[in-house]
């Protein structure tokens, strides 16, 4: 059985980047293993910190039944400050999980995309990026090898991420774009808060759009997250040409193919 490591800055950036990828490798018999680095506390409206991380964790991990992920790893790490954090600590954890799990496939923000303003997965992307080096060393991190752990290299990795470089692997997601939506719509808290973010930009706009008005109420939600998760995936199978009516999630992979075609 292959497995597959996901790195997830926040709970709700792996469900919205590659969930149909998830749940479609589960299917095929592939171990999913998603970690959720920050606790987002900071990601609700109208909460105090303490129902946010509690209602977050568990929306957290309705979604990863949803996706199929066979067992999910909580760093733990505060949301939104991650690039006050030392990169090399980060680093260090995602070492060892990549020596702990030994994953075939490595899914995580691509830290080419230089239009990336969110830190979090700013610092995600590159201590991700450096540990799938880093962990093949046998003198990095020695203390994980007291703990049985050996050096160890992903063979693939799959990079997402919001306007980064032309993707190269395209996944057919059509027949898990319903189980998708639904762990979308699972975090109801974040989708509330960042709905709650675009209708502020309305109005600073000097708009009002009832969508965002019912979706922040929390009736019209589900529908707004239905359309655009639709809507996305719909776009990347176009540009992909795929057939009409088909819904993709899109990566920049990086594998051994340029390696062995020196060998």
């Amino acid at each position: 059985m292959e497995t597959a490591l996901v790195f997830s800055p926040h709970a709700d950036d792996a469900t919205i980047f590659c969930g149909g990828t998830l749940v479609r490798l589960a299917e095929e018999g592939w171990r999913v293993v998603l970690v959720r680095v920050t606790d987002d506390r900071f990601d609700s409206l109208g909460l105090s910190v303490e129902e946010t991380l509690e209602r977050n964790r568990l929306e957290w991990q309705e979604a990863a039944g949803i996706l199929g992920v066979a067992e999910v790893v909580d760093l733990g790490f505060p949301t939104d400050c991650l690039a006050d954090l030392p990169l090399g600590r980060l680093r260090e954890r995602a070492v060892w999980l990549l020596r702990r799990y030994r994953p075939h496939t490595v899914l995580s923000f691509d830290l080419a995309d230089r239009f990336e303003d969110n830190q979090d997965h700013v610092r995600v992307a590159q201590a991700v990026a450096e540990a799938c080096w880093v962990a093949c060393f046998d003198k990095h991190h020695p203390e994980h090898f007291a703990e049985g752990l050996e050096p160890f290299a992903p063979a693939e990795r799959w990079y997402f991420s919001r306007s980064g470089p032309e993707p190269n692997h395209v996944v057919d997601i059509t027949d898990h774009l319903d189980q998708k939506v639904r762990a979308v719509c699972a975090h109801r808290t974040m989708m509330r808060h960042v709905v709650n973010q675009y209708r502020l930009q309305f109005r600073a706009a000097g708009r009002e759009v009832p969508a965002l008005d019912a979706a922040v109420s929390g009736e019209g939600l589900p529908v707004l997250l239905e359309r655009y998760v639709a809507g996305v995936a719909g776009a990347v199978a176009r540009g992909a040409g795929l057939p009409e009516g088909r819904f993709a999630e899109a990566f920049r992979r990086e594998d051994t193919s340029e390696i062995a075609a020196l060998l």
